[in-house]
């Protein structure tokens, strides 16, 4: 009795250890889903993958590294572009910023500025230091995106581009003066009536050339994360 009982608890024991051994891949067949939704995206992207998806759409791609930062130089859409990194480590870059920087033109006003930015979605504008019209956008890649997503910023970009070239304020825009208060610059500074001038500027003094031709989009901004 003793001896058939000694059987069956060896026979348990393997049966047992049978189980835990089929569990384990069982497991890991749980995971593999997992896994496999992130085949084909990107969390982090390094310049020179980023400069390999211009040059797969016909762009060039210069990179350029200057104290410790990179960049890529660029064209898009016909304007000089500059393509920056942020949150970066050495599994790549968390964040990428498409900028554009346009040379000092009368057009530019802060009411032309506040009028795109409330009117238009994703790429924002500002003035910098020196007067010059900056438009970036920046595009997240945490949690991950298709490397298709990537390919298709550089088109979203060129759209954003073309619509800013023919953008023109709406009547209910800011930049659009109150009826009671014709005549006012809509700079804040500028003398009423005359025309309005861009920050830093003497009123009296000669206005800029006209161009809004983007130069290299190199000059950074005055923010800067």
């Amino acid at each position: 009795m003793t001896l058939r009982k000694s059987r069956l608890a060896l026979v348990a024991a393997a049966a047992l250890i049978v189980a835990s051994a089929g569990a384990q891949p069982a497991a890991a067949q749980k995971r593999m889903p997992r896994s496999e939704t992130q085949e084909g995206t990107l969390a982090r992207i390094h310049p020179a993958q980023m400069a390999s998806v211009l040059r797969a759409r016909g762009l060039e791609a210069e990179v350029i590294t200057e104290n410790n930062r990179t960049r890529i130089r660029t064209e898009i859409g016909s304007r000089r572009t500059t393509i920056h990194f942020y949150a970066c480590n050495d599994d790549g870059c968390q964040s990428i910023q498409y900028r554009t920087l346009f040379r000092r033109n009368e057009r530019f006003t802060l009411g032309f500025v506040n009028a795109w930015n409330y009117e238009k979605r994703f790429a924002k504008t500002y003035l910098d230091r020196d007067g010059d019209l900056v438009l970036e956008w920046d595009v997240d890649l945490d949690g991950g995106v298709t490397v298709g997503f990537v390919t298709e910023s550089v088109a979203t970009f060129q759209t954003m581009l073309t619509a800013f070239d023919r953008f023109t304020p709406r009547e209910d825009s800011p930049a659009t003066p109150d009826p009671g208060n014709a005549g006012r610059s809509l700079t804040p500074g500028a003398p009423g009536g005359g025309r309005s001038t861009a920050p830093g500027r003497p009123p009296g003094a000669p206005g800029p050339q006209p161009s809004g031709k983007g130069s290299t989009g190199d000059a950074p901004g005055e923010r800067r994360i």
